[in-house]
């Protein structure tokens, strides 16, 4: 049976680990009030991924996002967002899983994680164009 002092410990470990993870996440992402567009997808791994993008005069000038995933998850929609900054719709079209993967060193066996920020960033990329067309 394990000692209760060591069951103590690692749940003391946990809640440190995901108080700084919480509090890293509130910092470096904060939410964007009315996005151009956002999308929310969750992937067949069961992680899910949000991003939220802010256009002016044609080009994403803020970004936000969000994974309930694991570091790569975290790491490839953070890479996703950050390679939209400053881009404009035809250019974040051209942001693939290979550019995220390339941009964060991701190892080959997670490729799943950057193709799921493709995906998200893709869709609401997409909201924001449909959101253009009604205006229209």
């Amino acid at each position: 049976m394990p000692d209760i002092k060591i069951i103590i410990i690692g749940g003391l470990i946990l809640a440190f680990v995901i108080s700084i993870w919480a509090i890293l996440h509130f910092f470096f992402s904060p939410e964007i009030k009315e996005p151009s567009g956002k999308a929310r997808i969750t992937g067949s791994c069961g992680d899910t991924m949000e991003i939220y993008l802010k256009f002016k005069n044609g080009r994403v000038v803020e970004t936000s996002c969000w994974t309930d995933g694991c570091m790569y998850s975290f790491n490839a929609i953070m890479a996703a967002a950050e390679l939209a900054k400053g881009k404009t719709p035809d250019e974040i079209i051209e942001i693939d899983a290979q550019k995220i993967k390339e941009h964060i060193g991701l190892p080959e066996d997670h490729i799943h994680c950057a193709k799921l920020a493709e995906q998200t960033l893709q869709s609401a990329l997409e909201d924001y164009m449909k959101k253009i067309v009604k205006k229209s």
